[in-house]
């Protein structure tokens, strides 16, 4: 993870969608999230909306599809203008809904509306709006305890609080009121875990990268496995296994799972140029660090012919990422 997590993290894959949603339909799209069927979960829940339009929780679920799909393709330069007018849009809807709502149904809609927030914070802040992001931000979490109060056994909520404020003690440490706030943030992600399907499966993916920043890798290789047991093809943390078997020296492994990632990410529908350029850099390290300088060539040397679009290359990562790759082969020239 790098400083901008700060705010990738406020809510980073929490929108993928909530434990209340009690219905055969809505069931499926959550599926089909986890799954990475974004076009399929967009289609059922159109289908819905039409004999359904009052419907907060189909609504709010548009909405999560959406941002998760960006968040996978990190597509934010392309989506984010898009994004953020709709989730105006459903934050206009929400709130004036939850003056009338009592219960159940008003935390629903409060945690619903604390995760619109979120993504809005998301993607300014992905796309270099920060006071903007940060002001969402602040909002997503002070809506989030309130629902945390209200029903602490509801540990959805738990993962944005957790998240922003591990980032924020870790990245603005410097701050007098940011400092020591990263071990609080990580027992909340640590119980967010624990949460239903499929928002246990956000809140993983968050430990993930957090233990591979604080270098854990026998945890989050753990998690990562367990998740891949029952959904063998789910990129994201086919990625996160991939990196850390290069991390931890496994080598062949991380070829093997490098080159699953990097044929699932050219089949997709359109390409994720994230993914596609992820396993390349793992195959060429892998292959560097193992003495297969002819391997490594052709790697690189297809990578490096790639016309990748200038949204998705000037992501910090997938620069960092193509500068290695270039650089080990000019290494072997």
């Amino acid at each position: 993870m790098t400083k901008i997590a700060i705010l990738i993290i406020i809510i980073c894959i929490s929108c993928i969608a909530d434990v209340f949603l009690q219905n055969e339909q809505l069931d499926s799209v959550q599926l089909d999230l986890v799954k990475q069927k974004y076009s399929s979960a967009q289609k059922k829940l159109s289908n819905y909306l039409q004999k359904n339009p009052n419907d907060i929780n189909a609504l709010y679920l548009h909405l999560a599809v959406y941002q998760t799909e960006i968040l996978d393709y990190e597509s934010y330069h392309v989506d984010s203008p898009k994004y953020i007018t709709v989730a105006d849009s459903i934050k206009s809807v929400l709130e004036k809904r939850i003056v009338s709502l009592k219960g159940k149904d008003s935390l629903i809609c409060l945690f619903y509306l604390a995760n619109v927030y979120g993504g809005i914070s998301l993607m300014h802040a992905k796309t270099g709006n920060w006071i903007d992001g940060v002001k969402c931000g602040m909002n997503s979490v002070s809506l989030l305890k309130q629902v945390k109060k209200a029903l602490p056994s509801f540990y959805a909520a738990y993962l944005g609080i957790g998240v922003f404020n591990y980032y924020f003690s870790t990245s603005l440490h410097w701050l007098p009121f940011a400092n020591g706030r990263w071990q609080e943030g990580l027992s909340n992600i640590e119980t967010a875990v624990n949460s239903e399907f499929p928002f246990n499966y956000a809140a993983k993916n968050s430990l993930c990268w957090i233990l591979i920043e604080r270098k854990d890798y026998k945890r989050a290789d753990s998690i990562a496995t367990s998740v891949l047991l029952e959904f063998p093809y789910n990129t994201i943390f086919l990625r996160i296994k991939a990196l850390v078997n290069l991390r931890c020296g496994n080598y062949q492994e991380a070829i093997k799972n490098a080159s699953l990632l990097l044929s699932l990410s050219q089949v997709r529908d359109p390409v994720n140029w994230s993914d596609f350029v992820a396993s390349y850099y793992i195959l060429v390290e892998s292959y560097f660090q193992s003495g297969m300088i002819s391997e490594m060539r052709c790697a690189a040397d297809a990578i490096l012919k790639e016309e990748i679009p200038q949204d998705y290359s000037s992501v910090p990562h997938i620069k960092k990422n193509l500068k290695c790759i270039k650089e080990h082969r000019e290494e072997v020239r």
